[in-house]
């Protein structure tokens, strides 16, 4: 029995602040290097990515297509099992120079828009624009960029 009170006493002994340890940060200078989504059906995704938002086709590795978006991989793995989501559980936001070409552009792609654009800051200098579309198995996709005043 006093095996067990030492051991209990050992176990509620506070460590002092100076005998802690921070873990290094495993992730504070790393960047994406690539980014996946699931896709139902591989043709309509290559068409889609490639031929009408225009993402450089880098290589096809069995079920998968990868695509180049300024640097970052975009993997599109095959899942014939996937459903489509009932919400979305996250956006791939893509930087835009020239917002309203951009715009212009994805709306002659006959791409899903969602909704209408929105601004998301406003300043003296212009606005942060933001135009959410979606690919042909409901992935969430927005085109991001500023427009000034």
């Amino acid at each position: 029995m006093m095996k067990w009170i030492a051991l209990l006493a050992f176990a509620a002994t506070p460590i002092s602040a100076g005998a802690q340890e921070t873990p290094a940060p495993v992730l504070a200078n790393a960047r994406f290097e690539q980014v996946a989504l699931t896709v139902t059906d591989l043709d309509a995704a290559r068409a889609f990515y490639r031929d009408r938002i225009g993402l450089p086709l880098l290589f096809e590795a069995g079920d998968m297509l990868f695509f180049d978006v300024a640097g970052t991989r975009l993997m599109l793995a095959h899942d014939s099992t996937r459903k489509p989501p009932e919400r979305p559980t996250g956006i791939l936001y893509f930087h835009v120079d020239d917002f309203t070409a951009a715009r212009a552009r994805l709306e002659a792609s006959d791409a899903t828009l969602v909704g209408d654009v929105e601004t998301v800051q406003s300043s003296p200098a212009g606005f942060l624009r933001l135009q959410q579309f979606a690919d042909p198995d409901g992935n969430m996709l927005a085109i991001m960029g500023f427009v000034p005043r």
